[in-house]
């Protein structure tokens, strides 16, 4: 039995970086709006902190729902110069699909996440929380929010 939960991790984290390997170094090009175990994600945001050490960048966990229009804009923006550019020289991005809100509850506790769509910074090396924002609301004109905007987030996170 032991064998069999330590080659699921194995596994886990080959599929997590593997998804980097298929979807660029940023994390950026994966699909957001796949749900993941628990195992899965954690997995996902280990191999990120690597990655992101190993390559001086920081981990952004991009906290979001399928149901949510604010998250569908902030990727979509995110995908945009300026902001994809500032995201691929700086960040390895982890999307976090929370569902409605039934979805890995520890890190929307641990991340203080009661609204969505909202952005995570954190140090890979030591995982702690750098910066945080949360980016509602944005659709319908009521902030005129765009790339350029999440890009000057980006460069300089609070």
């Amino acid at each position: 039995m032991k064998h069999a939960a330590s080659l699921l991790s194995i596994i886990l984290m080959l599929v997590a970086c593997g998804s980097d390997a298929e979807h660029g170094s940023s994390g950026l090009d994966a699909d957001p709006w796949t749900e993941m175990s628990e195992e899965a994600l954690t997995a996902r945001i280990a191999a990120a902190r690597r990655e992101a050490s190993a390559s001086d960048r920081l981990v952004l966990l991009d906290f979001i729902a399928t149901w949510c229009e604010d998250c569908r804009e902030v990727v979509r923006l995110s995908h945009l110069p300026p902001a994809r550019t500032v995201i691929e020289e700086r960040y390895v991005v982890v999307y976090v699909e929370v569902g409605r809100f039934d979805r890995h509850r520890a890190l929307l506790t641990e991340h203080q996440i009661d609204r969505i769509a909202a952005l995570v910074v954190l140090d890979p090396d030591t995982g702690e929380r750098v910066a945080k924002t949360t980016l509602e609301p944005i659709t319908g004109g009521q902030r005129g929010f765009t790339s350029e905007a999440l890009a000057r987030w980006l460069r300089d996170p609070v």
